[in-house]
């Protein structure tokens, strides 16, 4: 299956960049276009980062426990 494997496969190199681009330039359209933030790229980049961080910590805890 694609999205079990996909960074197994070659897609990777097409789908990672799209998705880079992509995920933050519609938080920033959502932004602005209601409340005329011009943060929304930031956010979007630092909750991938939180959920990132999160994801590791728990999965290091719960794998040594």
């Amino acid at each position: 299956d694609f999205w079990l494997d996909w960074k197994d496969r070659q897609f990777w190199v097409t789908v990672t960049p799209i998705v880079e681009v992509m995920y933050p330039g519609a938080i920033m359209y959502h932004f602005w276009t209601f409340y005329r933030q011009p943060f929304g790229a930031t956010l979007s980049i630092t909750g991938l980062l939180v959920g990132k961080w999160i994801t590791i910590v728990f999965a290091w805890y719960w794998w040594s426990n």
